[in-house]
């Protein structure tokens, strides 16, 4: 409605077409901007909760690897895999 209310202030069809084009434009490249952040910060949280409950998995295997040397080897390779001594 406010593009078909604007169109009398523009001396002719191609510069309105034109100030309408560049609107939208913009418009829809913040639009994408916001949508591309939300999705980064979601992803970035979800990896932070993996990372916790790897964490958390890793410090219980440890304590049960005094029992079962088994153990060992897959608390190894969890931490390998997540990266959790890089992160510390």
């Amino acid at each position: 409605m406010a593009w078909f209310l604007s169109f009398p202030l523009f001396p002719d069809a191609k510069s309105w077409q034109v100030a309408i084009h560049t609107v939208a434009s913009v418009l829809s490249l913040m639009l994408l901007v916001l949508l591309e952040n939300a999705g980064r910060r979601s992803e970035e949280a979800a990896q932070e909760k993996l990372n916790v409950i790897a964490e958390a998995l890793s410090a219980l295997m440890t304590s049960r690897a005094r029992q079962d040397p088994e153990l060992e080897e897959a608390v190894r390779r969890l931490r390998d895999a997540v990266g959790l001594e890089e992160r510390h």
